[in-house]
């Protein structure tokens, strides 16, 4: 620790940082007792670098953060994934609340009964959070997701390749 102390303020910027805790961190991983930890760096990244919007989770690292689509108990609205695109976009105000996703799913079902005035045949059922506001937030998270998928398996086969 010691050491980093003394080499961090000798790098430029926070790549040459961050590549030189991983080879830290590389080093460490052999001299450790014990079976090796799978992922410090993936650790580090979630203890250290995840954002942390609000001010009471920004002054503590052990506060727990938001999960995506949790409620918040005061506003009502949905903590909602951001999509790093259009960030300069996001309003925090227009994010759907409990509420309005209450009033849209209302105002879909009434919809969908009268649409259906007497058809036999069987529709496929529709989620019915794509009838909502929230259908965009839930198309970001799952593309995020997809692409942790992808990378953690590309990191499985490049580590198979090395065993």
């Amino acid at each position: 620790r010691e050491a980093l102390r003394a080499e961090f303020p000798r790098r430029k910027d926070s790549l040459q940082r961050w590549e030189l805790l991983r080879a830290r961190l590389e080093r460490a991983r052999g001299r450790a007792p014990g079976p090796p930890h799978p992922d410090p760096e993936w650790e580090l990244m979630l203890q250290l670098c995840f954002p942390r919007l609000d001010s009471a989770v920004s002054k503590g690292l052990n506060h727990l953060l938001k999960s995506p689509f949790s409620v918040h108990p005061k506003t009502g609205r949905i903590s909602v994934p951001l999509d790093l695109q259009r960030l300069d976009q996001f309003d925090p105000f227009a994010v759907p609340t409990i509420t309005s996703l209450c009033q849209e799913l209302d105002a879909a079902d009434s919809d969908g009964e009268q649409e259906d005035g007497g058809a036999t045949e069987p529709k496929r059922r529709v989620r019915d959070y794509k009838k909502t506001s929230l259908a965009p937030y839930v198309r970001v998270f799952e593309q995020f997701v997809e692409g942790m998928e992808s990378a953690r398996r590309g990191e499985r086969i490049r580590r198979s390749g090395e065993c």
